[in-house]
C-alpha cells in the first residue's frame, strides 16, 4: 500500500489508522501486516495502539525493526560487467555458478549500507571470487564504510590467500578454532605442450614481433624463455609487494615482519595465526554468532543465529544516478574476438556497434570504457579502437578504466582514449603481435593420410593446415604481422602523444604494472572505476550525471523458447557477423584452453594477446 507521509497506529485486529501531516485520517483493513523496510519485507504480529512512523518512501519504519548484517562472500562472484545475455560456455558445460554481481553495484551497495539504519554492519565470510584490482576497490569501499561507525567483521574457516586478503581489512578477523589461514606468496606457472604437439604429429609455426611476446611459448616448447621469466618475476614481485603492503597496513604490521611470517610457513593453524597477528581470535561458529549479535545484528526467528542479507540481494536496492547528462559505462571484459562474440567475450563488431550507437546519440556527454581484457584478435581490436577515436573526435570524452588486465589488444582499444586510468596492479602494455598456425603434416604421415590437389597461383594454398608453411609463405605472414605492429605503435603514439621510436622502446611485447605504466606515460592516472566516472563527469563539465551501463543489467537474457517465439524481424546491425567457434566440437577436458582456442578466430590469424592472468 502506497501511503502518504504521516503516522500510523493499529485500531484493532486487522485495522490500521493512517494520519497524514495535514490532519486527515483514513483506515485500512488487512489480513496480514507486512512492513517494507530494510532489505526485505518483515511480517509483524498484531500489536494494538502501537504508533508507527511512515518514511518518505511510503514504507512503515519501526523503531525496533530487526537489524541485519550485510554478508560479503559465500561464493559470490564479482565481475565488471552486469549480468546479462545468454549462458556462456562454462555455464553450459559445468552448470550454473553461484550468485554474481557487477563491481559498480557492489561498491554502491556498500556505500548505501553505511547509511541504512537497518544494516548493523558488514560480515566478510567465505570466498569472494574477484580479481585483485576488484578486491582492492572493495577494500577501499570497506574502509570508507568504517567511517559510519558500523563494524566490519571477518570470519575465516579455511581461508585461501585471496579470501584472507579481503578479510584482513576488517576491524576484527576471527578464525574457526580448527581452521587455517593461507598467506604464502604468489607463483605463476604455465603448461607447455609444444613437445606434446610434436609427439602427436601437430606442427606449430609462429611469426611475431617483440622479444617479450610470450603468449606463443606454450605451443612451441616445454619451458619458459629467459625474457618471459624476467618479466614474470617483475610482475609477480610487484603484485606481491601490493598485497603485503595492504595486509600489513590493515593488520598494523610492518611489511618486514609480515614477510618473515610468510617465509615461516605460508599456511597457519588458527591459533598460530593469532600468535602471528594475522587474526584476532579463534572461535566456534556459535561464538561468532554471539559476537555478531553483540555488534548489533538482531537474532533470527529461531534465536540461534542472526539476521543477514547477502550483498548480491542487497544490491537490488541500489539506484544508479539517473539525473543529468548521460555517461555511458561501456564494458569490455574477456578475450577480444572477431565478430559479434559470445558470453564472456568481447565481440569486436558488438562493442564497435555499441560505441557507434553512443556516438549517434547526443544525450551521451561522456564514455567510461571499462577494459578488463588480455586482448585477442588484431582485426577486432582495430575496429574498436577506430570507434573510440571517432568518439573523441566528436568531442565526447572517453575515459578508460582498466581492471585486472588491459594488455595487448586490451591496450590497443584503450590507447586512443582521452584519459587512461589504471589500478596500481593492473597488468597492461604487451604492445606486440604474433601469428600462430597449426598443421597436421606429420600426423598425416603417421596415419598414412594423403592430401593432394591443384592450385592456380603460388600462394593459393597459403595457410593450408595439411602442410608446413614454406619460408616464402612465412615471410608473407611476417610482413602482415610487422604491419600490424607498426599500426599498434602508431595508435599508441598518436593517442598518448609519444614518438614512434619511444613507444617501440617500451613495447616489444613487454607487460607492465599500472604503477610503472604511469611512469612510462602509457597511463595517465591511478584509480578505480568510480574515480574514472568522476573524471568523465569533470571532462564533460557536468553538474549532474546519469550512469548508463552498456550492456545493461539483465539485458538480452531471454530464454531460448522466448527467442523462438519472438516475431522480432529487426535487421542485424551493420557489419555484424557470427563469430567463428573452432572449439564447439571439443570435449570439456580443459575449459581454459577451450576458451583460448575459441578466441583464435582472427580473419588474418594475427593476435594481440597477453598471456598473463591476474591472481584472484
Amino acid at each position: 500500500v502506497d501511503v502518504m507521509r504521516g503516522q500510523a497506529r493499529f485500531l484493532g485486529p486487522r485495522v490500521l489508522e493512517l494520519s497524514a501531516d495535514d490532519g486527515s485520517k483514513s483506515t485500512l483493513s488487512f489480513d496480514h501486516c507486512v512492513i517494507a523496510a530494510g532489505s526485505e519485507p518483515v511480517k509483524l504480529p498484531f500489536v494494538p495502539n502501537d504508533p508507527r512512523v511512515i518514511d518518505s518512501t511510503g514504507a512503515l519504519e519501526l523503531q525496533d525493526l530487526p537489524k541485519r548484517m550485510l554478508v560479503i562472500g559465500g561464493g559470490l562472484t564479482i565481475e565488471d560487467t552486469p549480468e546479462h545475455g545468454a549462458p556462456g560456455l562454462d555455464e553450459l558445460l559445468f552448470g550454473a555458478a553461484g550468485p554474481r554481481l557487477d563491481l559498480l553495484r557492489a561498491l554502491e551497495a556498500i556505500d548505501l549500507a553505511a547509511k541504512d539504519k537497518q544494516i548493523a554492519g558488514i560480515l566478510l565470510s567465505g570466498e569472494l571470487s574477484a580479481g585483485l584490482t576488484q578486491k582492492a576497490e572493495i577494500r577501499r569501499a570497506l574502509v570508507a564504510f568504517k567511517k559510519s561507525g558500523k563494524p566490519v567483521i571477518a570470519w575465516v574457516e579455511n581461508a585461501a590467500q585471496g579470501e584472507y586478503y579481503l578479510a584482513s581489512v576488517a576491524d576484527k578477523v576471527y578464525a574457526h578454532v580448527s581452521g587455517e589461514v593461507e598467506f604464502k606468496g604468489l607463483a605463476s606457472y604455465n603448461m607447455y605442450f609444444g613437445d606434446t604437439l610434436r609427439l602427436a604429429g601437430l606442427g606449430v609455426q609462429v611469426t611475431k614481433v617483440g622479444k617479450y611476446k610470450s603468449a606463443v611459448e606454450p605451443y612451441l616448447g616445454s619451458t619458459m624463455s629467459a625474457e618471459a621469466k624476467e618479466q614474470t618475476e617483475v610482475l609477480m614481485n610487484g603484485l606481491w609487494k601490493r598485497l603485503l603492503a595492504d595486509v600489513a597496513r590493515s593488520r598494523g604490521l610492518t611489511t618486514e615482519r609480515l614477510t618473515k611470517v610468510v617465509e615461516s610457513g605460508g599456511i597457519f593453524a588458527a591459533r598460530k595465526a593469532v600468535e602471528l597477528k594475522l587474526v584476532d581470535a579463534v572461535l566456534h561458529r556459535d561464538e561468532l554468532v554471539s559476537r555478531v549479535r553483540e555488534a548489533g545484528a538482531s537474532a533470527d526467528d529461531a534465536g540461534t543465529s542472526f539476521r543477514r542479507v547477502g550483498l548480491h540481494r542487497y544490491a537490488h536496492k541500489v539506484a544508479l544516478p539517473s539525473r543529468g547528462g548521460k555517461i555511458a559505462i561501456v564494458y569490455a571484459e574477456g578475450e577480444i574476438v572477431d565478430g559479434w562474440g559470445g558470453a564472456g567475450e568481447i565481440g569486436g563488431d558488438r562493442l564497435a556497434h555499441d560505441l557507434r550507437a553512443i556516438r549517434g546519440d547526443d544525450d551521451f556527454k561522456a564514455v567510461v570504457l571499462r577494459v578488463n581484457s588480455p586482448g585477442g584478435s588484431a582485426f577486432a581490436s582495430d575496429v574498436v579502437a577506430r570507434e573510440v577515436s571517432l568518439l573523441k573526435k566528436k568531442g565526447v570524452p572517453v575515459v578508460v578504466s582498466m581492471g585486472d588486465v588491459a594488455a595487448s589488444g586490451g591496450y590497443y582499444i584503450a590507447a586512443p582514449a582521452s584519459l587512461i586510468m589504471a589500478d596500481p596492479s593492473t597488468i597492461t602494455g604487451s604492445i606486440g603481435v604474433f601469428g600462430l598456425f597449426l598443421n597436421y603434416e606429420d600426423l598425416a604421415k603417421k596415419v598414412q593420410l594423403g592430401t593432394d590437389g591443384v592450385k592456380t597461383a603460388r600462394f593459393a594454398d597459403l595457410l593450408s593446415d595439411h602442410r608446413r608453411a614454406t619460408p616464402e609463405e612465412l615471410a608473407v605472414i611476417q610482413s602482415s604481422v610487422d604491419g600490424v605492429y607498426e599500426d599498434f605503435l602508431a595508435i599508441v603514439a598518436a593517442g598518448r602523444g609519444l614518438k614512434r621510436d619511444g613507444v617501440h622502446e617500451i613495447a616489444q611485447g613487454r607487460v607492465w604494472l599500472g604503477e610503472d605504466a604511469r611512469g612510462l606515460k602509457l597511463v595517465d592516472q591511478l584509480g578505480g572505476l568510480r574515480e574514472a566516472l568522476k573524471e568523465a563527469k569533470r571532462l564533460a563539465k557536468l553538474d549532474d550525471a546519469a550512469w548508463i551501463q552498456v550492456p545493461a543489467l539483465h539485458s538480452g537474457r531471454e530464454t531460448f523458447l522466448q527467442q523462438l517465439l519472438s516475431d522480432d524481424d529487426d535487421q542485424a546491425p551493420l557489419f555484424a557477423k557470427v563469430s567463428g567457434d573452432p572449439a564447439k566440437d571439443f570435449l570439456r577436458a580443459n575449459a581454459r584452453w577451450l576458451r583460448a582456442i575459441r578466441a583464435l578466430n582472427d580473419p588474418k590469424g594475427v593476435y594481440l594477446t597477453c598471456p598473463f592472468v591476474a591472481p584472484r
